[in-house]
């Protein structure tokens, strides 16, 4: 998968394309436990 705002295939930019993506999914799971935690409190 290509990451459009990282343009060169260098090791830095391959880890920091890495990042980005686990660190969307991180933030994504973290949110549907906080909406489900939310609403189960609620």
């Amino acid at each position: 998968m290509h990451n459009p705002f990282i343009p060169s295939h260098s090791r830095v930019c391959e880890t920091a394309n890495l990042v980005m993506m686990f660190s969307v999914t991180v933030a994504g799971l973290i949110a549907a436990v906080t909406a489900l935690v939310i609403q189960v409190a609620g």
